[in-house]
């Protein structure tokens, strides 16, 4: 990875992955399930670590969530939904990573991912995060969220 903001969304899912994931039941599309799959659901998308396999190398895909129950704690996650993934290229230590983005997004998408994941961090594993070193970032982040909120409280109202 060479761009600057994906390396940072590639550091930031291993992030969430290991401070907000957890194991979850997953059942695949042919109704097997998944237990070594770890998950961790940020607002309308998914992040779930998944080990390697027959077809792909260890990896944290992200998905966009497109149907939820009543309760919203259960949902569904659409294969053609899914936006980047991260690869392991190979099991040695330090490990080398690909990210592969899918969707054809707008361009800023990856600094909104990041700044997501960020804000995620920062309420719930806010010790994930040395905020020190990222003091230049955290009023970008400050006024992302405060953004955010706003048009979430207008979507609200209509």
């Amino acid at each position: 990875m060479s761009d600057p903001s994906e390396c940072m969304l590639g550091a930031l899912s291993l992030t969430v992955i290991k401070h907000l994931g957890d194991s979850a039941v997953i059942v695949a599309e042919d109704n097997t399930m998944c237990p070594e799959w770890r998950m961790a659901r940020i607002g309308d998308v998914a992040l779930m670590e998944k080990p390697a396999d027959d077809k792909s190398p260890k990896r944290i895909d992200c998905y966009e969530i497109v149907e939820r129950s009543a309760s919203g704690a259960a949902f569904k996650i659409d294969p053609a939904r899914l936006v980047y993934s991260l690869r392991w290229k190979h099991n040695a230590e330090p490990p080398d990573f690909e990210m592969v983005l899918i969707q054809d997004e707008p361009a800023g998408w990856v600094n909104t991912a990041n700044l997501t994941l960020l804000g995620e961090l920062r309420r719930r594993a806010p010790e994930a995060i040395d905020w020190d070193a990222m003091a230049d970032v955290v009023p970008v982040l400050d006024a992302f969220e405060a953004a955010m909120g706003e048009r979430f409280r207008r979507d609200a109202e209509r």
